[in-house]
């Protein structure tokens, strides 16, 4: 991706250089409630730092301009503010073990068997810097004791949980053993070319279309449609749907290419996250939507890399009975999804606000704020048809309907500013492939 790696560095390196240093030195910064306020104070002033004006004319690296900083602010949040890290967290650590006699063996093991166990805050320096660096960066919290949902994790893994009192969520579907490598690396070889020509065949299509090339100097606002304003029944869906597919195949796309790095390079690089249980996939199913509309598109269709520092804010902030249905689905429930959408609306914001072209960074946080009311009117519809006894066709049909209407309605705001950014512009593929069949 035409990222300029120097000035973003420059930019956004305070932030997290004063979080890690807060958390590897516990004694000095986690002395008292005060210091971890000021350190957090600090982490903020990192963040308008970040958003001074610039002349950096690339979209990609101005959106991250504000981007990054205000999710470095979310995170230290969590870590300076709602919890104490050393004392705290834990990790899962994999060890292997050599069982040399043959009662050993028959006890349960075997020449080379994995094990694993919890490594909590290092004593020594060198491994406190990688525990630090692993829980500031793992955002969806794999393999770490707070998290209580681990996807795909093997037996082994979900024994050392249940030894901790640690009660997690495992998807489904999964393999309980655990995936071996070889074939990890397979099917991720094939997502790779999978994700790689579909992005390309989003992009075939986007750069032919004048609503996603924004030129730097106008100021034309892409909000509603191109030209401003227009409400579309076909064009409006169709470029919602394509920016959308593009933004989902970047992601999975860059998902895939550091699960091969990980995995392919081995433990000797990577350690446990040279694990195929530590890369899940960032998605959930096409039945989460349709099923259940908005609800299950935010809840579980969409990527969950910010999910879980987004709730444990909000369930500080606002915390809901664990055995009160009222308390998730009434005002209490609705203001707290709303303050999820905030938190996320902000991130966003913050990176249009540094961009130098003409954005509406309001209306982009507007764009994610409102979702929560979708998602509370999509739950009121889909409870008064099972009261009414509706037939499950009629009832997904309407399901789909609101989504699609919904979708219709408030994406633009989103995806509109996205393209204002000059984002789908970004050359996130080195080789064009569809461009030389399909001219």
């Amino acid at each position: 991706m035409d990222i300029q790696l120097g000035p973003l560095t420059q930019r956004i390196i305070w932030g997290p250089a004063i979080l890690f240093t807060a958390i590897i030195f516990p004694k000095v910064f986690y002395a008292s409630y005060a210091s971890r306020i000021l350190t957090f104070a600090a982490v903020g002033a990192s963040v308008v730092w970040a958003l001074q004006p610039h002349d950096i004319d690339n979209a990609a690296t101005s959106y991250l301009f504000g981007f990054a900083p205000l999710w470095t602010l979310i995170v230290s949040a969590m870590l300076l503010l709602l919890s104490n890290p050393a004392p705290d967290f834990r990790r899962i650590r994999k060890i292997e073990i050599k069982l040399k006699d043959e009662a050993a063996r028959k006890e349960g093991g075997a020449v080379g068997d994995a094990q694993y166990e919890w490594e909590a805050f290092p004593e020594s320096f060198e491994r406190r810097c990688w525990w630090t660096l692993d829980l500031m960066m793992n955002w969806r919290g794999l393999g770490w004791s707070f998290q209580r949902r681990q996807h795909r994790i093997p037996d082994a893994v979900k024994r050392v949980y249940d030894e901790a009192g640690i009660d997690v969520k495992r998807d489904a579907d999964e393999k309980r053993c655990g995936q071996s490598r070889a074939s990890f690396l397979k099917e991720q070889c094939w997502n790779f070319v999978v994700d790689y020509v579909l992005l390309d065949l989003c992009i075939h299509f986007l750069d032919r279309d004048p609503w996603f090339n924004k030129s730097l100097n106008s100021d034309e606002r892409l909000l509603f449609g191109y030209p401003a304003g227009n409400y579309d029944i076909l064009v409006r869906p169709y470029r919602v749907f394509l920016g959308t597919l593009a933004t989902y195949f970047v992601m999975d796309l860059a998902h895939v290419v550091i699960a091969l790095v990980s995995v392919g390079l081995g433990p000797s690089y990577f350690g446990t996250h040279a694990e195929p249980w530590q890369h899940p996939p960032l998605w959930g199913t096409l039945d989460d939507l349709f099923q259940r509309g908005l609800p299950g598109f935010w809840g579980n269709f969409w990527h969950d890399l910010f999910r879980f520092q987004f709730l444990t804010i909000t369930r500080t902030l606002i915390p809901l009975s664990p055995n009160s249905k009222q308390s998730e689905h009434g005002i209490r429930g609705l203001l707290a999804m709303t303050l999820i959408f905030a938190l996320s609306g902000s991130m966003h914001a913050a990176g249009s606000y540094a961009e130098l072209r003409e954005t509406t960074p309001l209306w982009l946080f507007a764009g994610f704020m409102i979702q929560s009311l979708g998602v509370a009117a999509q739950e009121m519809i889909t409870g008064l048809m099972v009261k009414g006894k509706v037939g499950n066709g009629v009832r997904r049909g309407a399901t789909i309907g609101f989504w699609w209407f919904w979708g219709w309605l408030t994406a633009p705001m989103v995806i509109g500013d996205m393209a204002a950014c000059g984002l789908f512009q970004s050359k996130v593929i080195p080789v064009k492939i569809v461009d030389r069949f399909w001219k």
